[in-house]
């Protein structure tokens, strides 16, 4: 029977702990074989939708390459638990977040001068935030702009269709790194309570992470306007 979320968050907090008291060696070992195995169903459903996310994105990453990151960031996770600190829930979603994202990143390689911005993507391919993110063809779909911008001009999604996603809010933290850090999670699709335990910021969204969000779109928005003007 398939454990529910509660218990298998409350069950592995209690073994995590355990494992966090626990001195010697081979019981340690022991014992973290077992979250492993415990976290087990969690996790391959975890790099499941990291692959599948890569993929609807234009990104075609070997799903290997996910499980490797995700099982090296569950062991980090593991090891950075402390009794009386954030929650393991916390630290694993927050760390699988990190352990996506860094998969996407190796990708990213230095190009020759024909490239644009002397960076290419040969292996896996950066969509531009003009692209479609709805799966079909639909005049409704949106498209990446829409999802971290919201609204915008036509002018403005053609310019933005110029550029890299990745490429623009790497330059945006140069104005605003703490904003920026947000933009980056919102272009890969996060939000609400995800959105706030993957960038760090809180571990829901409550009313001062909405309010970073709106902060943080309004700052993107004149950015963009102000490099379009250049």
């Amino acid at each position: 029977m398939a454990k529910s979320n509660n218990t298998l968050w409350t069950n592995v907090e209690e073994m995590v702990a355990t494992y966090a008291k626990e001195t010697d060696k081979l019981k340690k070992e022991l014992l973290m074989e077992d979250i492993f195995d415990y976290m087990k169903i969690y996790t391959i459903a975890c790099i499941d939708n990291a692959f599948e996310n890569a993929k609807n994105y234009g990104l075609f990453i070997p799903k290997e390459d996910f499980e490797s990151r995700f099982m090296q960031y569950l062991w980090e996770s593991i090891e950075a638990y402390e009794i009386g600190g954030s929650t393991f829930k916390n630290i694993v979603i927050r760390r699988f977040r990190f352990a996506e994202t860094h998969t996407w990143r190796q990708y990213k390689s230095k190009g020759d001068s024909s490239d644009k911005d002397g960076i290419s993507y040969d292996s896996a391919r950066w969509d531009s935030l003009d692209r479609k993110v709805g799966g079909g063809d639909s005049e409704d779909d949106k498209t990446m702009a829409d999802i971290v911008l919201g609204d915008t001009d036509s002018a403005e999604k053609e310019y933005l269709d110029l550029y890299d996603e990745q490429a623009i809010i790497e330059e945006f933290s140069k104005v605003n790194e703490r904003y920026s850090n947000v933009i980056r999670y919102m272009s890969l699709g996060y939000e609400g309570d995800d959105l706030a335990i993957a960038t760090g910021e809180a571990d829901s969204n409550n009313a001062k992470m909405r309010k970073l969000v709106q902060r943080s779109k309004a700052s993107f928005k004149k950015f963009i306007d102000e490099r379009k003007s250049r």
